[in-house]
């Protein structure tokens, strides 16, 4: 029997745990097989080590994914994509995902954060990533991405009816009408993800832990996919989803503020991910 593999397209950073290697890392406790392609590879994260090496993959992946329709094998059934950075790169992928029979396509659409367009970033990107969502079966933006892809007004408070108003026009825009999870949406004293659900905004959090943590999305996304593998229900895949994030932060807070910007401490969510998938086969769950 060939085992399903989840294609996992975003930015590859060589040093800390974040993007793909968070990723894959986290496929691995699900005992979920990879197709990795890395959008871009970087020396380190763009962030507390200065200006890191780059190099641009798009021949490779062009390569790569001819390469793979060739193995009769490898049986893509998911597929993972976070960070991109270019408009070229964004529609190569968008084009593979539109010709393949993937079953579920999950894209985090990384725009910005905190209000703003990430820098380098124009409204002809922000394009190119609509063609990506195009494909998509769910989608999980930030608060600021949903308000930049929808052009309206949002803020992590912003009251259920605006953000179900956001998630409603967005959905509609596509033909493909894709499952919308927002992520870093403030209430009480927590932060989480909501999403529709019969016409209420459904909303799963945790404590708020104060600082700065690098990659909270791509484990999110990852943990997501993982869950819905094991096709638990979307509620409970997304509440999972949320705790293991939050897992991750509370352990990396630990950590002296310089030692944060190597990514995540995944030690106790790679655990219950793990007990997870051996429960399932079991199963216990």
């Amino acid at each position: 029997m060939t085992q399903a593999s989840v294609l996992v397209a975003e930015d590859f950073s060589a040093v800390g745990r974040m993007s793909t290697t968070a990723a894959i890392s986290i496929f691995s406790g699900f005992g979920i097989q990879t197709a990795a392609v890395p959008t871009e590879v970087l020396s380190t994260q763009t962030e507390g080590f200065g200006k890191p090496a780059v190099l641009k993959t798009d021949d490779w992946i062009k390569r790569a994914l001819k390469h793979w329709r060739t193995v009769s094998d490898l049986d893509l059934s998911g597929a993972v994509v976070g960070y991109v950075g270019s408009a070229k790169t964004c529609e190569l992928l968008a084009d593979f995902l539109t010709k393949s029979a993937i079953n579920r396509v999950i894209v985090d659409p990384v725009l910005g954060d905190q209000g703003a367009l990430y820098d380098g970033f124009d409204a002809a990107y922000v394009d190119a990533v609509k063609k990506l969502i195009a494909t998509a079966t769910v989608i999980t933006p930030n608060i600021t991405e949903l308000a930049l892809l929808t052009h309206t007004h949002l803020v992590p408070e912003s009251s259920d009816a605006d953000i179900l108003a956001a998630i409603d026009k967005l959905t509609r825009a596509f033909d493909n009408h894709p499952r919308v999870v927002v992520t870093s949406v403030h209430r009480d004293a927590g932060m989480g993800s909501c999403f529709e659900r019969d016409g209420q905004l459904s909303w799963n959090g945790a404590p708020l832990v104060t600082g700065h943590f690098y990659g909270t999305g791509d484990l999110f996304t990852a943990l997501l996919c993982g869950y819905l593998d094991f096709g638990i229900t979307f509620e409970s895949a997304v509440q999972r989803a949320v705790m293991g994030t939050y897992e991750a932060v509370t352990r990396t807070a630990k950590q002296a503020p310089e030692q944060r910007k190597y990514g995540m401490d995944l030690t106790k969510t790679l655990s219950d991910v793990t007990k997870f998938t051996l429960g399932q086969r079991r199963g216990e769950f």
